[in-house]
């Protein structure tokens, strides 16, 4: 009987369930849209009860598999969301969504909070005050729901709660921690103290590297990790020159693990930052709304030009249009372009009606989003020699977006990645020492170079 890894992928809006061989091959595989609950003001939130329900009922089935054993376990989550914990280690208020407004009341307590500390967003790395932000969500919860927040004794990301259940153990990791939380001093490679001049000794756990384990009924339990980083993981295990990755969704980040150099305040304004590796090394961070950018337009060029939105999905690159639109339109040049939270593309001052066709106009839509994407990767490299860029998720299957970015990296190696979820087998990865001698190889990410 196959030994085999299973790792749960909770994202804001799916959650995956994946097992892999010792050849990290996917033996099972399950992906299903996240359920919703409501907290005590009626907004959606985590459905915490009904996601462990669902992660216990699949443990316990894909035990009873008769082709494979289940010798360890890992999870990752997205970052911000917080499971707080009482005295007796239960949950004790709802995970609240992450795109809840902290409100003018709340920014004036940070402001005042770390007003003793000049440059503290930088020390932080926290390019802006959100309820993302773990460290101002506590500040939050401590000031508009004070009775829930006494009872509050330990808080937990989505990924380091999973793994307590088995474990019962109360720690972070490195990446969880480490990413855009206001609770790591970069400076000094410890916590912040305005945590516990505030009160705010919940967050203050114990750390551990994102590749330990721990042995619970016979099986290897994976602390937890961002699931970003996981995605970095993979990378790193089938890759021995320096590089960039590219991981597209509805944000698009592009992380380089060889710059460890601190983020000056003025990157930090463009969503850029430093966060932290699975083994608390610095890694550079730079964000871009990217997919969801691109969802929206795709939209309204469908509504503009009387098309399906599943039209823009079958465009294939034309350099000839390119061509002709570069000749006619003005272009937007990387330098010139506004990198800052949740911003638009240059794309929305254009009038559609100066498009002859949908073709035309979704191929400017692209080459202002590359423009914007080409300025977001340089915050990364700064000046170094990275060969390579690795571009996995949905933008990675995008003709358009590929030729493109590619033509702009021409000195550099584009590397599209075929693999779905690089995160689940990141997670594998990282606890490797506990189940799998067997190292990965780069076939099995289906990795095709441009």
């Amino acid at each position: 009987m196959k030994e085999a890894c299973l790792v749960f992928d909770v994202l804001h809006h799916l959650k995956f369930v994946t097992v892999f061989d010792q050849s990290y091959q996917v033996l099972y595989k399950k992906v299903e849209p996240k359920t919703y609950s409501f907290d005590e003001d009626g907004i959606e939130c985590e459905d915490l009860p009904g996601l462990v329900a669902w992660i216990i009922a699949e443990i316990e089935s894909l035990k009873s598999s008769k082709d494979f054993k289940i010798t360890a376990i890992n999870f990752t989550s997205y970052i911000g969301a917080l499971v707080h914990l009482d005295s007796n280690h239960q949950p004790v208020m709802p995970v609240y969504d992450i795109r809840r407004n902290l409100g003018y009341k709340i920014n004036k307590s940070i402001d005042q909070a770390l007003e003793n500390y000049p440059g503290w967003r930088t020390d932080l790395q926290v390019a802006e005050n959100s309820f993302q932000t773990v460290g101002f969500q506590l500040l939050w919860l401590k000031i508009t729901k004070p009775d829930l927040f006494v009872r509050v004794k330990k808080s937990l990301s989505i990924a380091q709660y999973l793994q307590s259940i088995f474990s019962k153990q109360y720690f972070h990791d490195f990446s969880t921690i480490g990413c855009h939380s206001a609770c790591w001093s970069f400076e000094k490679q410890e916590y912040h103290p305005w945590l516990k001049e505030q009160g705010l000794n919940s967050i203050l756990l114990p750390l551990k590297n994102s590749n330990e384990t721990v042995l619970a009924d016979g099986i290897y339990i994976g602390a937890g990790m961002y699931s970003k980083i996981a995605e970095l993981q993979t990378f790193m295990a089938i890759e021995k020159d320096q590089f960039i990755l590219l991981s597209t969704g509805a944000w698009t980040a592009c992380l380089n693990p060889f710059n460890s150099d601190l983020v000056r305040e003025s990157d930090l304004t463009n969503n850029c930052f430093s966060l932290l590796n699975s083994d608390g090394r610095i890694v550079r961070m730079a964000r871009l709304f990217s997919g969801n950018e691109h969802s929206r337009q795709i939209q309204h060029l469908a509504r503009h030009f009387g098309h399906d939105e599943s039209h823009c999905l079958n465009i294939k690159f034309d350099y000839r249009i390119v061509k002709k639109l570069r000749q006619t339109v003005d272009q937007v040049r990387p330098q010139g372009t506004e990198l800052g939270s949740m911003l638009d593309s240059p794309f929305m001052e254009r009038n559609l009606n100066s498009f002859g066709c949908i073709e035309d106009a979704y191929h400017q839509f692209v080459m202002d989003l590359v423009a914007q994407q080409i300025a977001s990767i340089r915050l990364t490299i700064d000046h170094q020699i990275n060969r390579k860029i690795y571009v996995e998720g949905g933008l990675a299957k995008n003709q358009v977006f590929m030729s493109l970015l590619s033509e702009a990296f021409f000195d550099r190696i584009i590397y599209k990645v075929n693999f779905r979820n690089t995160a689940s087998i990141g997670a594998a990865i990282s606890i490797a020492n506990s189940w799998n001698p067997t190292p990965i190889s780069a076939e099995t990410l289906e990795v095709e170079a441009l």
